[in-house]
């Protein structure tokens, strides 16, 4: 429903009033204006019922679910001849009301019936921000531009933030000479610029009714009030297929007039109405449910907003043959900048950041790089803590959001993928399959590993000087440290012991050194400490570790030496093998002290066993939304045994991989903005201890029924896997047969 009032002045500035042609069909009411435009009342059942777009799209950046965040409730005057607020929409939501003419609250009287129209559009839509400001401007049956002038001022210094006036002819600007309880029309022009402490409000108006192009009598609001044209938005009607409505006015040739018009419905079935009251209604409650999320936002940036993203999906956008010289874009002629979007309005504009400071004019990280990719010693607990739920990214328009990290934190490689990798390299017909080379002579030793693509992934070089003993490695990080107890054991291959350390894993290769130098019959001084280069994934982490260990080796008998070490590792952009992205970071520069245990065993002829237990410890800075990391605690332990004779071998081996016992995450996460720009923050916590313990209980056996053929069988059961304690145990077992020809 639209009440338009007709172009002219009377020696007084009144405008002629408007006059009514009532028609019963159908149920259904019909409200014309005089001549030049008017608004319209249907209950046409040939129209379809419009259901405006969700109040919360479900918005995604490629890593990050996102969402709008709570709105707030938003100040809108509705300007208009009369209102029975007892038969409103949602009248609960008006807050105010104004009778301009009588200074009191009862606004009843004249044509309520209009108002009542209006009004219960903008509170019947879904968004449901809007609280009405009621406000009269009828007196006698007339309403007055010098009336509506004053009541928009007044209007917003009241508090509004957008005021709907469905009146015709808003677009052009009254004579100055107008004035309304002694306020003249420019400076109630200027009261709706300079409201909300220099916000504005949005001033949203009707196209009119007259199925015409708009003619603004040659008084273009534009031209004489700039600053009010640049938060205005003139509502024109579209028809359910999104073509203009035949009774709708359009913006027409005037390229500034295309710039402020928006298009929405002209239908409300709901109440009953038709016409550009409608329209302007609709897209007043659009300005507020804008205005509610952000309410940090002029009126000239949230009216932007909504002309920004309005939809070209009409097809008068694909014509450029309208206008007088017969070549102008219809999509504008008619609809200005398109059809109203709210969803596309609520979107983020331009890269989500995570703020990093205390200021968003500091900018931040990429929302949609960050990401932590957790090692097997972080388990489950740190993603399934919650403590990256619920932050605040933000649009380029300062605009806050609500993202879920949480999916971010995953960890490097999923168990299926691990099991089938570990069971590749067992395996004698996969390019990952390990074999063995062994060359030594003369006091030196060289131990390779090749995959079955011919790669070297693990060598070994050991040489004795006088009373020291010198190894020289280098070993793909997904792989197995020939120095391990493990390795030195000679077991034979187990599925357990094929994937790496949680600090390598992820790592190129790693290069490094030990040394044995003897202190007596029995004492050994032992050194080692190896590099790793970067991941192998192209990870933009840069990644690097190091490590370096210093101990004792004591042989207590001939078949038992224990080795005892005190180890420093440093990881940068990292922990224990875990990276991170963006706003998620590691820390530049971490470090972690460890004991060590290393234990070999001679039991019997044929039988051999080994044990190695390890802990870590320490304290890191994070980066980004993620600042410390506290009394971190980590643990690991395998135990072997094997038994062999000439032509065939058994095994059977423990292991828990390294774990993190305890320690605190603590996190400085954005939630919010001030409206002044000011990033509201929220510090919160998460338990590092993994809520499961990964125990790997394996056994192998190998035969060799000749020289050249062998035969293998291993079999692994795995109790909660990823440290996690609600996965269920696992079971692997494979067979294998090779035969060199």
């Amino acid at each position: 429903m639209n009440q338009d009032i007709k172009p002219g002045f009377n020696s007084v500035g009144q405008r002629r009033p408007l006059c009514l042609a009532i028609a019963v069909a159908i149920g259904s009411l019909t409200l014309t204006a005089c001549s030049s435009g008017g608004g319209g009342v249907s209950n046409n059942d040939a129209l379809n019922e419009y259901t405006p777009s969700s109040a919360t799209p479900s918005l995604a950046a490629p890593s990050v679910s996102v969402s709008v965040l709570n709105p707030n409730e938003v100040r809108v005057a509705v300007v208009d001849s009369a209102f029975n607020q007892a038969e409103l929409i949602n009248s609960e939501r008006v807050i105010d009301s104004l009778n301009i003419h009588t200074g009191g609250r009862d606004v009843s009287g004249g044509n309520e019936w209009h108002g009542n129209v209006v009004a219960s559009t903008i509170t019947g839509g879904t968004l449901g921000n809007a609280r009405l400001d009621l406000i009269k401007v009828e007196s006698d049956g007339v309403n007055r531009s010098s009336a509506i002038d004053y009541a928009i001022g007044e209007a917003a210094s009241r508090g509004a933030r957008v005021i709907n006036a469905s009146f015709s002819q808003r677009y052009s600007a009254s004579d100055p000479r107008l004035s309304f309880n002694g306020v003249s029309s420019p400076a109630s022009y200027a009261r709706v610029v300079n409201a909300n402490d220099g916000k504005g409000a949005v001033y949203v108006v009707s196209a009119g009714n007259d199925g015409k192009a708009i003619d603004t009598q040659g008084r273009p609001i534009y031209a004489s009030h700039p600053d009010l044209y640049d938060m205005m938005l003139i509502a024109v009607g579209t028809t359910k297929e999104g073509d203009i409505h035949p009774s709708s006015a359009y913006p027409g040739d005037d390229e500034r007039l295309q710039a402020r018009a928006i298009a929405t419905d002209y239908v409300n079935r709901q109440v009953g109405a038709q016409g550009t009251s409608i329209s302007a209604a609709r897209i007043s409650e659009y300005a507020a449910g804008i205005l509610a999320r952000w309410p940090h936002m002029s009126a000239q940036q949230a009216s932007q907003r909504l002309l920004d993203t309005a939809s070209h999906d009409s097809a008068l956008f694909a014509r450029n043959d309208c206008g007088s010289a017969g070549n102008m874009n219809c999509g504008a002629f008619y609809l200005g900048q398109g059809i109203a979007d709210i969803d596309a309005a609520l979107a983020p504009e331009g890269e989500l950041v995570v703020a990093q400071s205390e200021r968003l004019s500091e900018g931040g990280a990429a929302a949609e790089s960050a990401y932590l990719q957790l090692s097997g010693a972080f388990g489950d607990s740190l993603a399934a803590s919650g403590a990256l739920n619920d932050v605040a990214v933000f649009d380029s328009l300062g605009r806050d959001y609500q993202a879920d990290f949480a999916a971010n934190l995953q960890p490097r490689t999923s168990r299926a993928t691990s099991m089938r990798r570990q069971m590749e390299k067992l395996s004698r017909i996969t390019p990952a399959a390990l074999s063995r080379e062994t060359v030594a002579t003369n006091g030196f030793r060289v131990d390779s590993q090749f995959s079955g693509a011919g790669e070297l992934v693990s060598s070994r070089f050991d040489g004795t000087f006088g009373n020291a003993e010198l190894s020289a490695f280098s070993f793909a990080g997904d792989q197995a440290s020939p120095m391990s107890a493990y390795a030195e054991s000679n077991m034979m291959p187990m599925l357990s012991f094929q994937e790496g350390t949680a600090m390598t894993q992820g790592l190129d290769s790693v290069n490094g050194v030990q040394s044995r130098y003897a202190l007596g019959e029995t004492l050994s001084l032992v050194a080692s400490h190896w590099v790793g280069s970067e991941l192998t994934s192209g990870s933009d982490s840069d990644y690097r570790a190091q490590r370096s260990d210093i101990g004792v080796e004591w042989e207590i008998s001939p078949a038992l030496n224990l080795t005892t070490q005190l180890g420093r590792s440093e990881e940068r952009n990292g922990l224990l093998g875990t990276t991170g992205g963006s706003a998620l970071g590691v820390g530049e520069r971490n470090e972690l002290y460890f004991a060590s245990l290393n234990l070999q065993a001679t039991l019997s002829e044929g039988v051999s066993a080994f044990a190695e237990f390890e802990q870590g410890r320490g304290s890191v800075q994070g980066k980004g939304l993620l600042t410390h990391l506290d009394d971190i605690h980590a643990r690991a332990m395998s135990l072997g045994l094997q038994w062999q004779k000439e032509n065939e071998q058994w095994a059977l081996a423990l292991r828990q991989p390294l774990r993190i016992d305890s320690g605190v995450a603590s996190f400085d996460v954005p939630v919010g903005r001030t409206l002044a720009g000011d990033v509201i923050r929220e510090q919160r916590s998460a338990d590092l201890a993994a809520s499961g313990r990964q125990v790997d209980l394996e056994l192998g056996y190998t035969l060799f029924p000749s020289e050249r053929s062998q035969w293998q069988f291993n079999l692994l059961h795995t109790r909660e896997p990823g440290h996690d304690a609600d996965a269920p145990s696992d079971t692997a077992a494979m067979v294998s047969y090779a035969v060199a020809w």
